[in-house]
């Protein structure tokens, strides 16, 4: 038998990502179609619903982060705020290709335990002594940056 407390503590999350999605939504209408602020500019209306929407799904989680970032994407040319290649530019930045990619390689080095393997590598080469370990992870860092970028 389960206490009542644990079954709140278990159900919690599900409730708060339930209410930020409700919140995201109605914030978003709200603010997007009744000019609350008295700003003179309706695309300021817009910028300012889109991110509290974002805001609202990004602290409670109602949605994967990934797709909050995702977010303007969609709703900055639904709302006339720009156009959807104007949008989309930052998206398409070398910089952020070049991050997706170091992170993929991040996530194929833990998957296959070469962290820990290298780890153990510098260890055994330099041996314990803080001046050699921290010479040994600065020589990892340079030969695995040539790799990586």
């Amino acid at each position: 038998m389960t206490s009542l407390k644990t079954d709140i503590a278990q159900q919690s999350p599900i409730i708060v990502q339930w209410i930020g999605l409700i919140l995201g939504i109605i914030s978003f209408l709200l603010i997007g179609t009744i000019n609350i602020f008295g700003f003179a500019s309706d695309n300021i209306n817009q910028v300012l619903a889109v991110t509290s929407l974002m805001v609202a799904w990004w602290i409670t989680e109602a949605v994967p982060i990934a797709v909050v970032a995702l977010v303007p994407l969609v709703l900055f040319p639904l709302t006339s705020v720009m156009s959807l290649e104007d949008t989309a530019r930052p998206y398409s930045n070398p910089v952020v290709f070049l991050f997706m990619g170091g992170f993929v390689m991040g996530l194929a080095m833990e998957k296959w335990n070469l962290h820990r393997r290298i780890a153990l590598t510098i260890v055994n080469l330099t041996g314990t002594g803080v001046n050699s370990i921290i010479l040994g992870l600065m020589l990892a860092t340079a030969f695995l940056s040539m790799w990586m970028s």
